[in-house]
């Protein structure tokens, strides 16, 4: 499905993509608004049938668009049975979901995304493209830049583009006002001298409660929780925003246990990163690899080109990762088939909260999921047939 995310101009993978869009934008008007969109309830409003017909018109008008070796019929027939065949499981009862995206599955996010973009593709940005000068969607999250006309007709205009993004099946947005400054995914963006400026947005509520150091946690953990903000914190602020941001970031850290020392590492490890991807475009093109020698057995070609994978438990006391690549360097690595080497998954034992908020029901007899449903089948029509837990489907 992800070949198809090309057809959908308004797809937004992420906040990132999001700045690179701004970077390339032109100086706004004065007079240029912010707004943002959030659907109600998106998955269980998707109508089933509409976003069906949503991928077939996509098949039968963009299909110079799609790649020549896309399985359009049996990608149907697969989508259509994931969508009304989805069941699912509540105690001692199972259920079929009869409308909406199939809750749970792999599909569901670029299905909403998918279907739900031809109406924007199709009815949103030709019709008010004099007006969008941004238009961009993350699942159920809009953000857009309106140029308002001096004609008299903007605020119709508005209201007619608020009952357009509302005329696909059932799905229903709630579009917040115009204004110059809004809060989308993990940004605050503001209008400034015709120019968006950034910074990141962080919850009033929010307790910044970051993974302690005693937590049985993989080293890289640590890392990538620090390494990440920092770089996240950089890319989306200003100079003085952002060192605010990591000031703040260094206390909260050190509230939570982690040593000051340990910060400054990873913190100086991040601003090399930084550095050192500035100097990407300059570098000098790397060396060609030698030839490679024609009395070696060639690879097995079903493997060739795959990692070996070992997924590892890990204890603080334990063997490391570090340990684990250099028993592979010494005893496998000259015979290994898989040419693209050794790849360690590190997996975190369970833990307290994986015993404690069980997501499992395990109610006492007479009071299981089924025994409600029976009782309120019973009470709505006495007459009824009600089928037992062992293994019916309720729906």
């Amino acid at each position: 499905m992800k070949s198809l995310l090309s057809c959908i101009p308004t797809y937004l993978k992420d906040s990132n993509a999001l700045l690179t869009d701004i970077e390339n934008l032109p100086k706004l008007p004065a007079n240029a608004k912010l707004f943002t969109a959030d659907a109600t309830a998106m998955y269980t409003n998707i109508d089933t049938d509409t976003a069906l017909e949503a991928f077939s018109f996509l098949f039968e008008h963009y299909n110079e668009e799609i790649p020549s070796d896309f399985p359009k019929a049996l990608f149907l027939s697969v989508l259509e049975i994931v969508m009304k065949r989805n069941l699912f499981q509540f105690d001692d009862t199972y259920w079929l979901q009869k409308d909406g995206t199939a809750m749970g599955t792999p599909t569901a996010c670029l299905h909403a995304t998918i279907s739900y973009g031809l109406h924007e593709r199709n009815r949103i940005l030709p019709t008010y493209k004099d007006f969008l000068l941004l238009y961009k969607r993350f699942i159920d999250d809009v953000f857009g830049i309106w140029i308002p006309h001096d004609n008299g007709l903007d605020d119709l205009a508005w209201s007619e583009f608020k009952n357009t993004m509302n005329e696909w099946g059932k799905l229903r947005w709630i579009v917040s006002d115009r204004t110059t400054s809004v809060d989308f995914l993990d940004l605050n963006l503001t209008i400034n001298n015709g120019r968006i400026l950034t910074r990141t947005f962080q919850k009033s509520m929010n307790l910044y409660l970051y993974i302690p150091p005693i937590s049985a946690h993989p080293t890289s953990c640590f890392k990538g929780l620090i390494v990440g903000n920092f770089l996240r914190f950089r890319k989306q602020n200003n100079d003085e925003n952002f060192c605010i941001l990591l000031r703040n970031f260094a206390h909260h850290l050190l509230a939570r246990g982690h040593s000051l020392k340990a910060i400054r590492k990873h913190f100086r490890n991040a601003a090399n990163l930084t550095d050192n991807k500035r100097l990407l475009p300059i570098r000098s093109p790397v060396d060609t690899p030698p030839a490679a020698d024609p009395t070696t057995p060639l690879p097995d070609p079903t493997i060739a080109n795959r990692s070996l994978y070992l997924h590892w438990e890990y204890h603080p006391s334990g063997i490391k990762r570090e340990q684990l690549r250099e028993i592979f360097k010494s005893t496998l690595a000259d015979c290994n088939p898989f040419q693209k080497g050794m790849i360690v998954a590190m997996a975190r034992p369970k833990n307290l909260r994986d015993i404690l908020t069980r997501t499992t029901l395990n109610e006492p007899e007479g009071e299981r999921a089924s025994d409600y449903y029976r009782k309120i089948c019973t009470d709505a029509s006495p007459a009824s047939h009600v089928a037992t837990s062992e293994g019916n489907t309720h729906t």
